[in-house]
Protein backbone atom coordinates (compact mmCIF):
# COMPACT_ATOMS: atom_id res chain seq x y z
CA UNK A 1 0.00 0.00 0.00
CA UNK A 2 2.63 2.74 0.86
CA UNK A 3 4.02 2.24 -3.15
CA UNK A 4 0.56 2.75 -4.17
CA UNK A 5 -0.29 5.75 -1.49
CA UNK A 6 2.88 7.72 -3.23
CA UNK A 7 2.59 9.82 -6.28
CA UNK A 8 5.15 8.70 -9.23
CA UNK A 9 6.39 11.18 -11.76
CA UNK A 10 6.52 9.88 -15.41
CA UNK A 11 9.85 9.38 -17.16
CA UNK A 12 11.33 11.07 -20.04
CA UNK A 13 11.24 7.77 -21.79
CA UNK A 14 7.67 7.27 -21.04
CA UNK A 15 6.83 10.79 -21.90
CA UNK A 16 8.58 10.77 -25.20
CA UNK A 17 7.03 7.09 -25.95
CA UNK A 18 3.52 8.32 -25.28
CA UNK A 19 4.19 11.38 -27.53
CA UNK A 20 5.31 9.31 -30.22
CA UNK A 21 2.37 7.02 -30.16
CA UNK A 22 0.12 10.06 -30.08
CA UNK A 23 1.56 11.12 -33.26
CA UNK A 24 1.07 7.48 -34.87
CA UNK A 25 -2.06 8.31 -36.63
CA UNK A 26 -1.01 11.74 -38.10
CA UNK A 27 2.11 9.87 -39.24
CA UNK A 28 -0.28 7.56 -40.89
CA UNK A 29 -2.06 9.97 -42.31
CA UNK A 30 0.40 12.23 -44.04
CA UNK A 31 1.64 8.75 -45.39
CA UNK A 32 -1.41 8.72 -47.30
CA UNK A 33 -1.97 11.60 -48.12
CA UNK A 34 1.58 13.27 -48.89
CA UNK A 35 2.54 10.81 -52.13
CA UNK A 36 -1.22 11.68 -53.55
CA UNK A 37 -0.30 15.38 -53.43
CA UNK A 38 3.04 15.18 -54.34
CA UNK A 39 2.03 12.97 -57.42
CA UNK A 40 -0.54 15.87 -58.18
CA UNK A 41 1.75 18.41 -58.22
CA UNK A 42 3.78 17.10 -60.66
CA UNK A 43 1.00 16.51 -63.45
CA UNK A 44 -0.32 20.37 -62.33
CA UNK A 45 2.81 21.45 -63.95
CA UNK A 46 1.48 19.67 -66.81
CA UNK A 47 -2.08 20.14 -66.15
CA UNK A 48 -2.81 23.46 -64.30
CA UNK A 49 -6.35 22.67 -63.90
CA UNK A 50 -5.60 19.68 -61.68
CA UNK A 51 -4.88 22.30 -59.09
CA UNK A 52 -8.51 22.62 -57.50
CA UNK A 53 -8.01 18.56 -56.91
CA UNK A 54 -5.08 19.40 -55.30
CA UNK A 55 -6.28 21.93 -53.11
CA UNK A 56 -9.27 19.18 -52.16
CA UNK A 57 -6.80 16.63 -51.45
CA UNK A 58 -4.52 18.82 -49.04
CA UNK A 59 -8.09 20.50 -47.59
CA UNK A 60 -9.19 16.60 -46.49
CA UNK A 61 -6.06 15.88 -45.01
CA UNK A 62 -6.28 19.01 -43.01
CA UNK A 63 -9.52 18.78 -41.82
CA UNK A 64 -8.70 14.91 -40.59
CA UNK A 65 -5.57 15.44 -39.13
CA UNK A 66 -7.46 18.82 -37.09
CA UNK A 67 -10.06 16.57 -36.07
CA UNK A 68 -7.92 13.73 -35.09
CA UNK A 69 -5.58 16.53 -32.50
CA UNK A 70 -8.35 18.24 -31.16
CA UNK A 71 -9.67 14.93 -30.56
CA UNK A 72 -7.36 13.99 -28.31
CA UNK A 73 -6.87 17.53 -27.16
CA UNK A 74 -10.47 17.06 -25.57
CA UNK A 75 -9.66 13.39 -23.92
CA UNK A 76 -6.80 14.91 -22.31
CA UNK A 77 -8.53 17.77 -20.86
CA UNK A 78 -11.73 15.66 -20.02
CA UNK A 79 -9.79 12.44 -18.34
CA UNK A 80 -6.07 13.17 -17.86
CA UNK A 81 -5.46 10.62 -20.69
CA UNK A 82 -4.59 10.58 -24.58
CA UNK A 83 -3.47 7.19 -26.68
CA UNK A 84 0.12 6.87 -25.83
CA UNK A 85 -0.80 7.93 -22.33
CA UNK A 86 -3.57 5.65 -21.95
CA UNK A 87 -1.75 2.46 -23.22
CA UNK A 88 1.46 3.46 -21.00
CA UNK A 89 -0.51 4.10 -17.85
CA UNK A 90 0.15 8.01 -17.48
CA UNK A 91 -2.02 10.77 -16.80
CA UNK A 92 -1.89 14.50 -16.62
CA UNK A 93 -3.24 16.47 -13.61
CA UNK A 94 -2.36 20.10 -12.80
CA UNK A 95 -0.59 20.85 -10.15
CA UNK A 96 -3.28 20.36 -7.20
CA UNK A 97 -3.85 16.57 -8.87
CA UNK A 98 -6.86 17.28 -10.74
CA UNK A 99 -7.74 17.31 -14.36
CA UNK A 100 -5.76 20.06 -16.22
CA UNK A 101 -9.03 21.41 -18.32
CA UNK A 102 -8.53 22.79 -21.66
CA UNK A 103 -6.68 25.97 -20.91
CA UNK A 104 -3.83 23.95 -19.86
CA UNK A 105 -3.55 21.35 -22.40
CA UNK A 106 -3.77 23.67 -24.79
CA UNK A 107 -1.08 25.64 -23.84
CA UNK A 108 1.34 22.96 -23.21
CA UNK A 109 0.51 21.43 -26.58
CA UNK A 110 1.09 24.04 -28.30
CA UNK A 111 4.29 24.82 -27.12
CA UNK A 112 5.81 21.26 -28.22
CA UNK A 113 3.87 22.00 -31.15
CA UNK A 114 5.95 25.49 -31.77
CA UNK A 115 9.19 23.84 -30.95
CA UNK A 116 8.72 21.73 -34.09
CA UNK A 117 10.09 25.35 -36.23
CA UNK A 118 13.67 22.70 -35.52
CA UNK A 119 11.82 20.04 -37.43
CA UNK A 120 11.33 16.81 -34.90
CA UNK A 121 14.10 17.63 -32.76
CA UNK A 122 12.78 20.91 -31.42
CA UNK A 123 9.62 18.74 -30.24
CA UNK A 124 11.22 15.87 -28.69
CA UNK A 125 13.31 18.00 -27.08
CA UNK A 126 10.33 19.96 -25.39
CA UNK A 127 8.80 16.38 -24.32
CA UNK A 128 11.86 15.42 -22.89
CA UNK A 129 12.80 18.75 -21.04
CA UNK A 130 11.85 17.41 -17.26
CA UNK A 131 15.53 15.73 -17.73
CA UNK A 132 16.74 19.69 -17.13
CA UNK A 133 14.27 20.34 -14.18
CA UNK A 134 16.37 20.50 -10.95
CA UNK A 135 13.23 19.93 -8.63
CA UNK A 136 13.95 15.82 -9.12
CA UNK A 137 13.31 15.67 -12.96
CA UNK A 138 9.29 16.51 -12.83
CA UNK A 139 8.26 18.96 -14.84
CA UNK A 140 8.78 19.82 -18.10
CA UNK A 141 9.15 23.35 -19.52
CA UNK A 142 5.78 22.92 -21.11
CA UNK A 143 4.23 21.72 -17.99
CA UNK A 144 5.66 24.37 -15.56
CA UNK A 145 4.49 26.90 -18.47
CA UNK A 146 1.29 25.57 -18.57
CA UNK A 147 0.93 24.51 -14.35
CA UNK A 148 0.80 20.40 -15.34
CA UNK A 149 2.20 16.96 -13.91
CA UNK A 150 2.61 13.91 -16.05
CA UNK A 151 2.16 10.90 -13.28
CA UNK A 152 3.09 7.19 -13.59
CA UNK A 153 -0.32 5.96 -11.93
CA UNK A 154 1.03 2.69 -13.24
CA UNK A 155 3.75 2.98 -10.27
CA UNK A 156 1.86 5.08 -7.99
CA UNK A 157 -1.15 6.55 -6.62
CA UNK A 158 -3.43 8.03 -9.54
CA UNK A 159 -4.45 11.65 -7.22
CA UNK A 160 -7.52 11.78 -10.01
CA UNK A 161 -9.22 8.92 -8.63
CA UNK A 162 -8.24 9.33 -5.15
CA UNK A 163 -8.43 12.60 -4.17
CA UNK A 164 -5.77 15.17 -5.90
CA UNK A 165 -2.20 15.85 -4.46
CA UNK A 166 -3.36 16.35 -0.58
CA UNK A 167 -5.37 12.93 0.23
CA UNK A 168 -6.56 10.03 -1.38
CA UNK A 169 -9.30 9.40 0.86
CA UNK A 170 -11.49 7.59 -1.54
CA UNK A 171 -9.43 4.10 -0.23
CA UNK A 172 -11.34 3.99 2.60
CA UNK A 173 -14.79 5.77 1.93
CA UNK A 174 -15.99 4.66 5.56
CA UNK A 175 -14.21 5.05 8.57
CA UNK A 176 -13.91 2.04 10.33
CA UNK A 177 -14.32 1.56 14.15
CA UNK A 178 -10.52 1.45 14.87
CA UNK A 179 -10.02 4.33 13.33
CA UNK A 180 -12.23 6.75 15.45
CA UNK A 181 -10.50 9.30 17.45
CA UNK A 182 -10.27 7.76 21.33
CA UNK A 183 -12.99 9.45 23.74
CA UNK A 184 -11.12 11.01 27.33
CA UNK A 185 -13.35 9.16 30.23
CA UNK A 186 -13.62 10.24 33.92
CA UNK A 187 -12.17 7.81 36.63
CA UNK A 188 -15.80 7.75 37.97
CA UNK A 189 -16.83 6.01 34.65
CA UNK A 190 -14.41 3.47 35.81
CA UNK A 191 -14.80 2.97 39.40
CA UNK A 192 -15.37 -0.17 41.71
CA UNK A 193 -18.08 -0.08 43.60
CA UNK A 194 -16.59 -0.20 47.30
CA UNK A 195 -17.82 -2.57 49.86
CA UNK A 196 -20.07 -1.67 52.77
CA UNK A 197 -18.34 -0.05 55.27
CA UNK A 198 -15.51 1.30 53.60
CA UNK A 199 -14.61 5.01 54.58
CA UNK A 200 -16.59 8.11 52.14
CA UNK A 201 -13.99 9.80 49.69
CA UNK A 202 -13.36 13.51 50.37
CA UNK A 203 -15.75 15.53 47.93
CA UNK A 204 -13.67 18.06 48.10
CA UNK A 205 -11.06 15.88 45.97
CA UNK A 206 -13.15 16.15 43.22
CA UNK A 207 -12.84 13.56 40.51
CA UNK A 208 -9.75 11.96 38.77
CA UNK A 209 -9.61 13.14 35.18
CA UNK A 210 -7.27 10.94 32.85
CA UNK A 211 -6.45 13.73 30.13
CA UNK A 212 -7.20 12.89 26.05
CA UNK A 213 -3.79 14.01 25.09
CA UNK A 214 -0.39 12.70 26.67
CA UNK A 215 1.14 13.54 29.69
CA UNK A 216 -0.96 14.28 32.99
CA UNK A 217 -3.41 12.67 34.97
CA UNK A 218 -5.16 15.32 37.21
CA UNK A 219 -7.74 15.59 40.20
CA UNK A 220 -10.46 18.38 38.85
CA UNK A 221 -9.09 21.95 39.40
CA UNK A 222 -5.63 20.76 40.08
CA UNK A 223 -1.90 21.24 37.67
CA UNK A 224 -1.50 17.75 35.49
CA UNK A 225 0.71 15.32 37.54
CA UNK A 226 3.50 13.42 35.30
CA UNK A 227 2.24 10.39 33.15
CA UNK A 228 5.35 8.74 34.01
CA UNK A 229 4.52 8.96 37.96
CA UNK A 230 2.51 6.03 39.98
CA UNK A 231 -0.81 7.39 40.78
CA UNK A 232 -2.91 5.25 43.74
CA UNK A 233 -5.98 6.62 45.07
CA UNK A 234 -7.48 3.63 47.44
CA UNK A 235 -10.37 3.53 49.34
CA UNK A 236 -10.16 1.04 52.12
CA UNK A 237 -12.24 -0.95 53.78
CA UNK A 238 -12.18 -1.84 57.61
CA UNK A 239 -10.56 -5.11 58.28
CA UNK A 240 -11.13 -6.83 61.76
CA UNK A 241 -7.92 -7.67 63.86
CA UNK A 242 -8.58 -10.69 64.29
CA UNK A 243 -8.12 -11.35 60.36
CA UNK A 244 -4.23 -11.63 59.75
CA UNK A 245 -3.09 -10.52 56.57
CA UNK A 246 -1.09 -13.25 54.62
CA UNK A 247 2.85 -12.59 54.88
CA UNK A 248 3.34 -12.61 50.98
CA UNK A 249 0.18 -10.96 50.12
CA UNK A 250 -0.15 -8.31 47.24
CA UNK A 251 -0.85 -5.16 48.64
CA UNK A 252 -2.77 -4.38 45.53
CA UNK A 253 -5.21 -6.94 46.37
CA UNK A 254 -5.93 -5.78 49.72
CA UNK A 255 -9.93 -6.08 50.30
CA UNK A 256 -12.15 -2.90 48.84
CA UNK A 257 -9.48 -1.64 47.38
CA UNK A 258 -9.74 0.58 44.44
CA UNK A 259 -6.93 1.88 42.49
CA UNK A 260 -5.38 3.51 39.40
CA UNK A 261 -2.21 2.69 38.27
CA UNK A 262 -0.43 4.28 35.15
CA UNK A 263 2.26 2.16 33.96
CA UNK A 264 5.38 3.70 32.28
CA UNK A 265 5.18 4.84 28.87
CA UNK A 266 5.39 2.08 26.10
CA UNK A 267 8.74 2.54 23.96
CA UNK A 268 7.68 2.63 20.20
CA UNK A 269 9.21 2.57 16.88
CA UNK A 270 8.76 4.27 13.72
CA UNK A 271 9.74 2.61 10.52
CA UNK A 272 9.77 4.48 7.96
CA UNK A 273 9.45 4.25 4.17
CA UNK A 274 12.58 4.38 3.68
CA UNK A 275 13.83 1.22 5.63
CA UNK A 276 14.85 3.53 8.43
CA UNK A 277 13.37 2.75 11.91
CA UNK A 278 13.38 5.12 15.18
CA UNK A 279 12.69 4.67 18.18
CA UNK A 280 10.86 7.64 19.79
CA UNK A 281 10.83 7.83 24.12
CA UNK A 282 9.41 11.09 24.48
CA UNK A 283 9.04 13.70 21.69
CA UNK A 284 9.93 14.15 18.36
CA UNK A 285 9.52 16.89 15.59
CA UNK A 286 9.75 15.50 11.55
CA UNK A 287 10.20 17.33 8.57
CA UNK A 288 12.45 18.07 5.73
CA UNK A 289 14.68 20.45 8.15
CA UNK A 290 12.53 20.70 11.73
CA UNK A 291 12.77 23.32 14.16
CA UNK A 292 10.93 23.78 17.61
CA UNK A 293 9.22 26.98 18.04
CA UNK A 294 10.00 29.72 19.95
CA UNK A 295 10.05 28.32 24.05
CA UNK A 296 9.22 25.30 22.68
CA UNK A 297 11.21 21.99 23.97
CA UNK A 298 11.57 18.50 21.96
CA UNK A 299 14.37 15.71 22.67
CA UNK A 300 14.74 14.69 18.98
CA UNK A 301 14.50 16.54 15.23
CA UNK A 302 14.43 13.94 12.71
CA UNK A 303 15.26 15.44 8.90
CA UNK A 304 13.72 13.65 6.58
CA UNK A 305 15.04 13.37 2.50
CA UNK A 306 11.88 14.66 0.30
CA UNK A 307 13.44 16.35 -3.18
CA UNK A 308 10.23 17.28 -4.25
CA UNK A 309 9.26 19.13 -0.65
CA UNK A 310 6.02 17.43 -0.38
CA UNK A 311 6.74 17.71 3.32
CA UNK A 312 6.82 20.59 4.83
CA UNK A 313 10.32 21.72 6.91
CA UNK A 314 7.90 21.05 10.27
CA UNK A 315 5.74 18.73 9.50
CA UNK A 316 4.97 16.43 12.70
CA UNK A 317 5.07 16.39 16.21
CA UNK A 318 5.48 13.28 17.47
CA UNK A 319 4.80 11.97 21.49
CA UNK A 320 4.97 9.16 23.33
CA UNK A 321 2.75 9.09 25.87
CA UNK A 322 1.62 6.38 29.08
CA UNK A 323 -1.59 5.87 26.31
CA UNK A 324 0.53 5.17 23.54
CA UNK A 325 1.76 7.73 20.21
CA UNK A 326 -0.02 10.77 20.23
CA UNK A 327 1.03 12.69 16.30
CA UNK A 328 -0.14 16.23 16.00
CA UNK A 329 0.54 17.78 12.15
CA UNK A 330 1.83 21.21 12.49
CA UNK A 331 -0.07 23.27 9.96
CA UNK A 332 1.75 21.61 7.55
CA UNK A 333 1.02 22.63 3.14
CA UNK A 334 0.23 19.12 2.19
CA UNK A 335 -1.37 17.59 5.44
CA UNK A 336 -1.28 14.20 6.78
CA UNK A 337 -3.67 11.25 7.14
CA UNK A 338 -3.55 7.91 9.45
CA UNK A 339 -4.19 4.51 7.73
CA UNK A 340 -4.85 1.82 10.20
CA UNK A 341 -4.44 -2.17 9.14
CA UNK A 342 -7.99 -2.77 7.10
CA UNK A 343 -7.14 0.52 4.88
CA UNK A 344 -9.57 2.83 6.87
CA UNK A 345 -8.33 6.18 6.47
CA UNK A 346 -8.54 10.07 9.15
CA UNK A 347 -7.14 12.71 8.62
CA UNK A 348 -4.83 14.46 11.02
CA UNK A 349 -6.50 18.01 11.97
CA UNK A 350 -3.77 20.33 12.24
CA UNK A 351 -2.81 21.69 15.40
CA UNK A 352 -4.89 18.61 17.11
CA UNK A 353 -2.95 15.15 18.46
CA UNK A 354 -4.58 12.22 17.33
CA UNK A 355 -3.68 8.57 19.04
CA UNK A 356 -1.63 6.34 16.90
CA UNK A 357 -1.79 2.56 17.97
CA UNK A 358 0.68 -0.08 16.42
CA UNK A 359 -0.03 -1.37 13.42
CA UNK A 360 -1.33 2.10 12.08
CA UNK A 361 0.38 4.48 9.28
CA UNK A 362 0.90 8.14 9.26
CA UNK A 363 1.18 9.65 5.65
CA UNK A 364 2.85 13.01 5.38
CA UNK A 365 3.41 14.63 1.78
CA UNK A 366 4.75 11.62 -0.09
CA UNK A 367 6.73 9.88 3.15
CA UNK A 368 4.92 7.69 5.72
CA UNK A 369 5.99 5.48 8.47
CA UNK A 370 4.29 2.32 10.50
CA UNK A 371 4.19 2.44 14.12
CA UNK A 372 5.14 -0.81 15.98
CA UNK A 373 6.08 -1.81 19.67
CA UNK A 374 9.83 -1.93 20.27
Amino acid sequence: MAQRMNLVDASATQRLLSWLLDSVPLIILAAIFMPIISSKLLQAAVDPQILGQIAGTYLLFGVLSLAYTVGIWWWEATSGKTPGQFLLKLRTTNLEGNLPGWGKVIGRRLLIAVAGIIPVAGSVLMVISNLFDANGKRQGWHDKAAGTLVLDVAAGRDPLTSGGIAGPQSFAPQEHPSSAQPESHDVDELAVDAPEGSEDVPASAGPAVIDSVPGAIRQANEEPIPAKAEVISEVKAEVPASDPVPEHADPDDELGSTRLRVEQDPVLVLHFDDGQALTIEHSALIGRNPAPAEGEQVDELISLDDPERTVSKTHLLVQSGASGLWVTDRQSANGSYLVDGQGGTRDLVPGQPQQVSPGQTVYFGERNFKVERA
